[in-house]
């Protein structure tokens, strides 16, 4: 117990005694790593639109937007990667079927963006184009 205790601590990755909980941890990195360059991608977004004179009644489009924007642009890359290492595999029924079924996550999950991105763009959209007709 008191093992399992140091290896969800996520301030002393140094003291995970758990092979399984650093496999996990390791293999999470990865992911952590795109997560925050999402973030950085959707962040400036942000910066260039309010730089733009995006106004403040806006930001709830512009949050969703630039959430969704994020996350699209992260999933292509999982999608790019799904794609390759699937390709790249030996013929393994068992491992194309579970790569299969990664690709079906992902793509589901940008389709969910797809659906929820459009309002908020076309939003911002009509508000830049009024820009540069003003």
């Amino acid at each position: 117990m008191e093992d399992e205790a140091k290896t969800k601590d996520p301030k002393k990755d140094r003291e995970l005694t758990s092979e399984g909980s650093l496999d996990r941890h390791l293999e999470q990195s990865p992911a952590l790593e795109q997560a925050r360059r999402a973030s950085v991608v959707a962040h400036s977004i942000v910066i260039k639109l309010k730089e733009m004179g995006l106004p403040d009644e806006m930001d709830e489009d512009l949050s969703q937007f630039c959430t969704d924007l994020g996350d699209l642009w992260s999933a292509q890359m999982t999608l790019a990667t799904q794609v390759e290492t699937f390709l790249k595999k030996p013929h393994d029924a068992g491992k194309a079927g579970d790569d299969l079924v990664d690709l079906r996550s992902t793509i589901e999950h940008m389709a969910w963006h797809m659906k929820t991105i459009s309002q908020p763009m076309d939003n911002i959209t009509s508000w830049v184009y009024e820009q540069s007709e003003a």
